[in-house]
């Protein structure tokens, strides 16, 4: 095996004891004491300790026969050799003692120390001395001395310089024993520092597989949440647009205007929180189209008109400083800036509402846009400050229940300025009002193609006007929503024909010739992808347009769709102005090359199934 080794006993002359047999072996018993040592510095598992004890106890049993052989064969039984035999017994003894005591668990630092020392002593007194002893008797005897002169010869050599020499080499090995004992101790200390920290990294590891599968969980729940609800919530806000186009009376008008407000409250509280789980999973995707400032910020006041207007607000827009050829994503900018005029509105009974629009930094690419929106409203406590721009955060407890909210919009407006490479903020005076900020960096360049701003003005009235009696294949499997889209597509003076799933979607138009085709995408026997993929398979339906019109509304959704060939994604609830300006730019209604408005001529067979 692979480990770094730590020579506490280094083989030198001073072990030689000038029987070569003796000292071969000699050198073996110390490279096992060395690779024990090291085995202990290292903390190997006790297994592997506990094989290195046996070799060690099996080589110096044979060692000791060797010797005894030959003390024997030159001392009989004389008492220097018979000693010595007892301290070869008594070494095996100890050996397998320190074995079993620490055969199933570590070797704790004072076990080591306890070992080293052992060895230490046992190594400098025996081999330096017993053994090197009985050895230069041995040489004597064999030059023909007798026995007592050999042991007589062999104390002289031993004794003077040569003790003092056996005193320093026994004094040498107790220091670098207590050396290598603290390096043994050094080296446990980093072994388990690196142990504690590779457990540590493991364990953020797993904690980071964790936290991505249970956020993959979180978001597929939430996308399921926001598919089912919005289901039906297509058919309360698209039943609320058909109902606000009959003659209802004051009162009627006055409660479906109420069901709007709440179906719109409640789809924004859908949209705030799958945005939010989006990016907080990196999966929010920012468009980057040309932008008009102007009309982004009147369209989104637009929307709060009624509201303003039952508080007798006085608000007041200013978008005087807005420069260049600003390019980025207009619903998100839009969804931010009605954050903040929604909790302006709310938390303002009196007095006015300042929306200032301006563009503070420019560059040949790049420029900064900021939004402020003031209000004089309650306005807030610096204690309460830092906790706005929290996910589900309000200034305080009786603040949502007097004036309700999730406390997402303000979370959500801050991430979505970061991922426009912005900030987002508030400067506030209790009881004097508010200043809700947002930056963002956007591209600044020319477009390179011209706006029509006639289609999205007036996308209905186009429709009546070029593409009346156009046939257009609904597929949807919900009953409610095939009626509210039936009469949406009816009153834009198209001709609507309804498939239940994907597999009567893909008979329908191998039977019937279809303008254009809007595609549920979950649905029974065949869902709305895989017709898609069985519609673009012949080669003749190529270039016919189909379009998603689901309640799948993430990013990852959306790719699937265009995959599958579907040329863009309405998302329900269905926003009928939406609608009419999708089916205004795929019917062609707009000829820019003509420099006006032209209207594609296809003759059409009427067809039900």
């Amino acid at each position: 095996m692979s480990l770094e080794k730590i020579e506490i006993f280094p083989w030198n002359k001073n072990f030689d004891t000038g029987i070569s047999q003796i000292d071969q072996q000699h050198q073996r018993l110390v490279e096992l004491l060395n690779l024990l040592v090291s085995h202990l510095a290292f903390q190997s598992e006790a297994p592997t300790l506990n094989t290195i004890f046996e070799e060690l106890k099996s080589y110096a049993i044979i060692h000791f026969k060797t010797e005894e052989e030959i003390w024997r064969t030159a001392f009989a039984d004389d008492p220097w050799a018979t000693n010595h035999q007892e301290t070869h017994a008594q070494f095996v003894v100890e050996v397998m003692r320190l074995k079993s005591e620490n055969s199933d668990k570590s070797f704790d630092d004072d076990v080591v120390a306890e070992i080293v020392s052992f060895l230490t002593n046992w190594l400098t007194l025996h081999i330096i001395d017993a053994d090197k002893r009985l050895a230069k008797a041995v040489l004597a005897l064999r030059s023909g001395c007798s026995r007592q002169e050999a042991k007589r010869i062999a104390d002289e050599q031993m004794a003077g310089t040569t003790n003092i020499v056996i005193k320093t080499v026994l004094s040498m090995y107790e220091r670098l024993a207590s050396h290598t004992v603290q390096l043994i101790k050094e080296i446990r200390r980093r072994k388990q520092a690196e142990k504690k920290l590779l457990d540590t990294h493991q364990a953020l590891c797993f904690a980071k597989e964790d936290a991505e599968a249970a956020n993959q969980m979180k978001s597929a729940f939430i996308a399921n949440i926001s598919h089912e609800i919005r289901t039906p919530l297509n058919a309360v806000i698209g039943m609320v647009h058909l109902l606000k186009r009959d003659n209802l009376t004051e009162k009627q008008a006055f409660r479906v205007d109420k069901i709007e407000d709440a179906s719109q409250h409640l789809l924004s509280v859908i949209n705030d929180t799958l945005d939010l789980s989006k990016v907080e999973v990196g999966k929010l995707a920012l468009e980057s189209v040309p932008l008009n400032l102007p009309s982004l910020v009147q369209e989104t006041i637009s929307m709060l008109d009624d509201q303003i207007e039952a508080k007798g607000l006085d608000l007041k827009v200013e978008c005087e400083n807005l420069r260049g050829h600003l390019h980025g994503d207009p619903t998100r900018l839009k969804q931010m800036l009605l954050n903040y005029l929604t909790n302006a509105i709310k938390f303002t009974d009196q007095g006015s509402i300042l929306v200032r629009a301006s563009v503070t930094e420019i560059s040949p690419t790049v420029a900064l846009l900021q939004f402020e929106v003031t209000d004089t409203g309650i306005g807030i406590s610096s204690e309460q400050l830092p906790l706005l721009f929290s996910s589900f955060s309000q200034a305080e407890a009786s603040t949502s229940r007097k004036y309700g909210g999730t406390g997402l919009g303000l979370a959500l407006t801050r991430r979505l300025a970061e991922l426009m490479e912005g900030e987002a903020g508030v400067e506030s005076t209790l009881g004097k009002g508010s200043t809700f900020w947002f930056t963002a960096h956007l591209k600044n360049e020319p477009s390179k193609t011209k706006t029509n701003d006639s289609t999205a003005e007036n996308a209905e009235a186009l429709l009546k006007k070029f593409y009346r009696g156009q046939k257009i294949l609904l597929v949807e499997d919900d009953e409610i929503n095939q009626e509210i889209a039936l009469d949406m597509l009816e009153d834009a003076g198209l001709l609507a024909t309804i498939a239940s799933d994907g597999a009567q979607a893909v008979k329908a138009v191998s039977k019937s010739e279809f303008a254009l085709v809007l595609m549920d995408i979950q649905m029974p026997v065949m869902d709305g992808l895989e017709a898609t993929k069985q519609i673009r398979k012949r080669p003749q339906y190529n270039s016919l347009p189909i379009l998603a019109m689901t309640a799948n509304a993430s990013v990852e959704d959306k790719e699937n769709c265009l995959a599958a060939g579907m040329q863009d994604v309405i998302s329900k609830p269905v926003d009928p102005e939406q609608l009419f300006k999708t089916l205004v730019r795929w019917l062609g209604a707009i000829d820019e090359t003509q420099g006006g408005i032209a209207c594609k001529q296809v003759k059409i067979k009427s067809t039900r199934l």
